[in-house]
């Protein structure tokens, strides 16, 4: 019984006390909107054993942050293993732009990835991978500016029997502002979804044993059906889980359906032994964004969603 998470930050740095104290309580973690989404998860979806925070800014104070964050999400079990996969830049702009991925304690690290994007003769899948999140850096790779990769860990799944005992978790952030790119990319997803895990030419062999490769985020469009093994899983908010102002029917303050799941797993078959056919969830704790909302955006113009698959 286990569910996997996802929460667009909005431009996190880990630096704000305020923005902190909204998401995760006091420092040490244990309180704010994430400790709220916990208790609210039914008991069969929960305890939260992978999360993804994207539209992270650095991989300097948000380290820290994040791993406060985690223990509110699910208590001390997950802030044990918090890394930061960087997934792009923009031209001209300052820095790279992270993915934070925090892994639950029993849920053994077997590989974390990353996919960037080049252009070069059309669009190519970047992939690199290590056995933790000391990934390799990316001079070199010719990836392009103005489009965003997506990170992954490959995890033991607690109570099934290896060898096949392992799930790929991938999160990506499309960028919002370049109408051609972001479509570019949701384009990818089925590859990315196939090539998580897989042999990298001149690189890794393949991680063995995976049994289901799950993709979620802030996607930025609305859900493709993709090439490849990913069958969509969304939800939008109700009238009666949406704050005053905000839109009802998406993930978003504005009303769009941009944060959901892909999974390989096909609705019309039965799950691997062990999984189950996931069930979404969608989290308005963390939409935080409009007028009135007191304190105005201290969180997220994106609501937190959820994927029981275990």
């Amino acid at each position: 019984m286990a569910s996997i998470f996802h929460q667009n930050m909005r431009r996190y740095g880990g630096g704000s006390v305020p923005r902190n104290a909204a998401y995760r309580g006091p420092a040490g973690g244990g309180g704010g909107a994430f400790a709220a989404i916990s208790a609210g998860l039914p008991g069969l979806a929960a305890p939260i054993a992978v999360v993804g925070y994207t539209e992270i800014t650095n991989n300097g104070a948000s380290v820290g942050a994040l791993a406060d964050c985690s223990v509110s999400l699910t208590g001390a079990g997950l802030g044990g293993i918090v890394g930061l996969v960087g997934i792009g830049r923009t031209a001209l702009a300052h820095g790279w732009e992270y993915i934070g991925i925090a892994i639950r304690g029993g849920w053994g690290l077997v590989a974390v990835g990353r996919m960037l994007i080049g252009v070069a003769g059309g669009i190519v899948l970047l992939h690199q991978r290590a056995a933790n999140f000391a990934l390799p850096g990316a001079g070199g790779l010719g990836y392009s500016a103005d489009y965003r990769g997506l990170a992954y860990v490959v995890v033991t799944v607690p109570g099934i029997a290896p060898p096949n005992n392992r799930v790929a978790v991938g999160f990506l952030h499309n960028l919002y502002t370049f109408h051609a790119q972001r479509a570019i990319v949701a384009g990818q997803i089925g590859n990315m979804a196939v090539q998580m895990g897989a042999a990298i030419p001149g690189g890794p062999a393949a991680v063995p044993g995976i049994i289901a490769r799950y993709i979620g985020g802030d996607f930025n469009v609305a859900m493709v059906t993709p090439r490849g093994l990913a069958h969509g899983r969304q939800l939008g908010l109700t009238m009666a889980q949406t704050p005053p102002g905000a839109v009802a029917g998406g993930t978003t303050w504005s009303g769009s359906l941009y944060d959901y799941w892909y999974s390989s797993i096909d609705p019309g078959v039965a799950p691997p032994a062990g999984l189950v056919q996931p069930v979404p969830r969608v989290h308005p704790n963390t939409l935080n964004h409009g007028p009135g909302v007191v304190p105005a955006g201290t969180m997220s113009d994106h609501a937190g969603v959820s994927l029981r698959f275990v």
